[in-house]
């Protein structure tokens, strides 16, 4: 494959080819690519929109070869494509009401052109001192301006609103009478290794083990393919919650009992 190079990256919106750059053997002649609004299969039939999360979760999910499954790169690099997106349009600062004087006052003083060289100079020396009075006011308002990254996977937003949530389950239902701790292990349950692909006949489950080296085809299977680990993890949670806890039983009752929140 001949592929140009140069020092200028490639746009990572709107720009459905990179995929097709990125990962040749996924999208053959550019093929499937995400966001791709140029490929029309009948102009008779309208165009339907979808969303790049929407078209990754089904070629995650679909495909008996389960070659998006297993790709070494792609799951890594589109999850951290949309990371990005998320925490570049949702994002927000926020400020405590009672300091908005003070925010004010100092962003009076803060220009753009202070804030590129006030950057640059952080890039270059993170314990650089402030020189001009507007550098001051730069350093000085990052005390009083917090990041909030809303809906982004492992922001503290998301810390805090789980948090808070916690806080007032306990003030509405008081504290929980059990802390379960669920580990399930992917590598030892034939389920999960029917979700990797694995042809597994469970009636002969048990008929001629080889524990070393079928621990290390289990483990093996379940690294190359880790979209089946999270199926896996999903169904036992669900599973637990749903039969053994009996949060979705008409009576509401599992093995201990009812259950009021979770």
């Amino acid at each position: 494959i001949k592929y140009p190079t140069g020092s200028t990256p490639l746009a990572t919106r709107d720009n459905p080819k990179l995929f097709g750059y990125l990962w040749p053997t996924l999208f053959p002649y550019g093929v499937g690519m995400m966001e791709n609004d140029e490929v029309h299969s009948n102009d008779d039939i309208g165009f339907r929109h979808v969303d790049m999360r929407t078209h990754v979760s089904h070629l995650l999910q679909s495909g008996s070869t389960r070659r998006f499954q297993t790709h070494l790169s792609f799951i890594f690099v589109v999850g951290n494509l949309l990371q990005r997106r998320q925490t570049s349009f949702n994002a927000k600062l926020a400020v405590k009401r009672s300091w908005f004087p003070r925010v004010e006052h100092l962003l009076n003083k803060i220009s753009e052109s202070t804030i590129k060289e006030y950057s640059e100079k952080l890039n270059k020396n993170p314990f650089v001192r402030p020189d001009t009075e507007g550098e001051k006011a730069a350093a000085q308002l990052i005390k009083y301006v917090n990041y909030v990254g809303e809906h982004v996977p492992g922001s503290m937003t998301e810390v805090q609103s789980m948090r808070e949530d916690m806080f007032s389950i306990v003030n509405c239902n008081g504290l929980p009478h059990i802390f379960l701790t669920l580990n399930p292990s992917d590598t030892n349950n034939p389920i999960a290794q029917v979700l990797a692909g694995c042809d597994i006949d469970l009636d002969q489950f048990f008929h001629n083990l080889a524990p070393g080296a079928e621990n290390l085809e289990r483990s093996t299977s379940i690294a190359q393919n880790p979209v089946a680990g999270a199926k896996f993890f999903d169904i036992s949670v669900r599973n637990l919650l749903d039969i053994l806890l009996g949060t979705k039983r008409a009576n509401q009752k599992g093995v201990f009992g009812e259950v009021s929140v979770y």
